[in-house]
């Protein structure tokens, strides 16, 4: 007789999470990138920065922070998380953006880091008006592989 597993809280949230940063990792790889899903992101691993999912095409690296919602709505990242994001991306030589997947549309939305704006508990944000207007999956693969410029939006 096989035991019931008993699952921690959050955990069925976190294994979503997983499979968005998956579907984000696979387009990427799909597109031609070479790409890396860090297991360890959101762990315990304290020392290191880890991002959800790192994607480089011919030396351009790209560094995400990958969120999924079913609406569109701010969204945060906490003063450490970010910090550790931006500070990889700048050893890597590369850009830190905030990926948001509108769940249902299956699609991708990209804001640079540096767009977010700081509240007062000193977590990031990322508004509505700016994720309305954030580019494209497609459209930063596009510009990535034209040899466009990552600073541009």
């Amino acid at each position: 007789m096989r035991r019931a597993r008993l699952s921690r809280p959050g955990a069925e949230a976190r294994r979503r999470g997983f499979a968005h940063e998956r579907d984000l990792a696979f387009r990427l790889f799909k597109a031609g990138f070479a790409v890396v899903r860090a297991p360890a992101s959101g762990s315990k691993a304290s020392r290191l920065a880890y991002p959800d999912v790192v994607a480089i095409y011919r030396g351009r690296v790209l560094v995400f922070e990958a969120k999924a919602y079913s609406s569109l709505r701010p969204v945060y990242v906490d003063a450490r998380r970010y910090r550790r994001l931006v500070d990889f991306a700048e050893r890597a030589g590369g850009r830190a953006f905030l990926a948001f997947k509108l769940v249902g549309t299956g699609e991708w939305r990209l804001v640079p880091l540096q767009r977010l704006e700081r509240v007062e508990t000193g977590a990031y944000r990322c508004p509505v008006a700016l994720l309305e207007g954030a580019e494209r999956l497609d459209d930063l693969v596009r510009r990535v592989k034209e040899g466009g410029n990552l600073y541009m939006t």
